[in-house]
């Protein structure tokens, strides 16, 4: 794919100078940010210059960046290869982190790239296994859209599955769409794309060297589950679609995971990883479909909430 990307650039009139670049999929640094720099001078890049991306998540994020602060803004294209860079990179980066000292995935900016271009060719001849973070994701972006666009988007699940052009193209539009109106409201409403993500911290965290080899998208969604029923107690959100989005995620092939969490510690890591990246005990829990905002969990809730999760997982052993 990249040398097919390579080919286009050159036939239309470009000097392609290239660079590969290896970033972990779990986020690039700033070592590799400097790499992307580095080329970017050898090569002599002005902003009347094009920069290029052919990737994943994180290396789209970070050439995006570079190329945002390279000579006041270079205009970037980005060619997502994986079906959650394909959902995302329009509208967010993966975070970088900063040093391997701080690990926090903490630098980051919203991206405004001049095109992005999705290749369903490479969705429909993927390992279903490497699809499922896009599916996490998906399902996690359509809570923050409207009760019709939900509708839609389960009815169309079992053509998402199948690989169907029609439907893989309303996916990647319908969660474009959404992250992007989404991020053009109020403060609180932003947050909403951050739904599930600060339970799945914490399962990285508890689970330790036990969680290396969970899949992202596992985490990801485990953190959706806990949170969804959170919201339930937290802002009445209706448990129809509490049990919905499970349905939804066991409809992607995403099991429950099972594992076994003592919820005192699960308890207190759930609530400094809140605080890692902000100073209010706030969560961006779905009080309806298409309304998520940042919403406070007593403590009593989390409690509660927590105890049964993490028995329910237990079980599964």
């Amino acid at each position: 794919f990249g040398e097919a990307v390579e080919h286009a650039l050159v036939d239309a009139g470009f000097a392609v100078s290239l660079l590969v670049l290896e970033v972990s999929p779990a986020g690039a640094t700033l070592v590799d940010a400097d790499t992307v720099f580095g080329a970017l001078s050898v090569n002599g890049i002005t902003c009347d210059d094009l920069v290029v991306a052919v990737g994943d998540t994180a290396t789209c994020s970070v050439v995006c960046w570079c190329a945002n602060q390279w000579c006041g803004r270079t205009e970037c294209a980005l060619l997502p290869t994986t079906f959650d860079a394909m959902l995302t990179v329009a509208t967010t980066m993966k975070p970088l982190v900063a040093s391997s000292e701080n690990a926090l995935p903490a630098i980051a900016f919203r991206p405004e790239p001049g095109l992005v271009v999705c290749d369903l060719d490479l969705v429909r001849a993927a390992d279903p296994e490497d699809l499922k973070l896009g599916y996490a994701v998906l399902v996690g972006t359509m809570l923050s859209s409207s009760k019709s666009r939900w509708n839609q988007f389960t009815e169309t699940i079992p053509e998402i599955l199948a690989g169907e052009e029609v439907a893989l193209v309303n996916a990647v539009q319908w969660s474009q769409t959404a992250r992007k109106d989404v991020l053009a409201t109020n403060p609180s409403a932003r947050h909403a794309l951050d739904f599930g993500k600060t339970g799945e911290r914490t399962l990285r965290a508890c689970l330790g060297d036990a969680a290396s080899p969970v899949p992202a998208y596992q985490l990801l969604s485990e953190g959706m589950r806990f949170e969804a029923r959170l919201a339930h107690d937290a802002c009445d959100f209706d448990i129809d679609y509490v049990f919905e989005v499970d349905d939804c995620l066991e409809d992607f092939g995403i099991e429950e995971l099972a594992f076994d969490l003592e919820p005192a510690a699960y308890i207190e890591e759930f609530r400094r990883q809140q605080f890692v990246r902000s100073n209010r005990s706030m969560l961006p829990l779905p009080a309806a479909l298409g309304a998520i905002r940042l919403t406070s969990v007593e403590d009593e809730v989390l409690d509660r909430h927590a105890r049964a999760y993490l028995a329910s997982r237990k079980e599964l052993l």
